[in-house]
């Protein structure tokens, strides 16, 4: 693990621990297990041996929007994909994407996108949080 990444994932925790959410790597999960969140008791569980590109920060800060920011009438139960792309999913992989740059601004939106392993699909989002972010700074 990198400096930076080290520094966003104790930021990520901090952010956790402030808001009460109980958070747990599980090293003990299959490979295709993802991350779960349980919006009700403010719980998460990582999995750090889950089998996708998509960077253990990202997912964390992901896990964490649901919480923070997520309608937690709608589900109860979340499990990671980097394919939800509707309601609450897409809100927390948006959310992710702004909470990541709000730690850490990156450079550029590509370099955003490689460093996370942030899907394709959301580059729209990340390039909306980078220049909202951009002129408030």
């Amino acid at each position: 693990m990198d400096i930076i990444s080290s520094e966003v994932l104790t930021k990520l925790s901090i952010i956790a621990t402030e808001n009460n959410i109980i958070i747990r790597d599980n090293l003990n999960l299959m490979t295709n297990t993802p991350d779960v969140c349980f919006t009700y008791d403010k719980g998460i569980v990582m999995n750090p041996n889950f089998e996708t590109r998509v960077a253990y920060n990202y997912r964390f800060a992901h896990e964490i929007s649901h919480i923070l920011y997520g309608d937690h009438d709608a589900q109860a139960v979340y499990q990671f994909s980097e394919y939800g792309k509707r309601g609450e999913e897409l809100l927390a992989h948006k959310n992710a994407i702004r909470m990541l740059m709000s730690i850490e601004m990156p450079t550029n939106v590509n370099g955003f996108m490689e460093y996370y392993h942030v899907p394709s699909w959301l580059e729209h989002y990340a390039d909306e949080s980078f220049k909202s972010l951009i002129v408030t700074e």
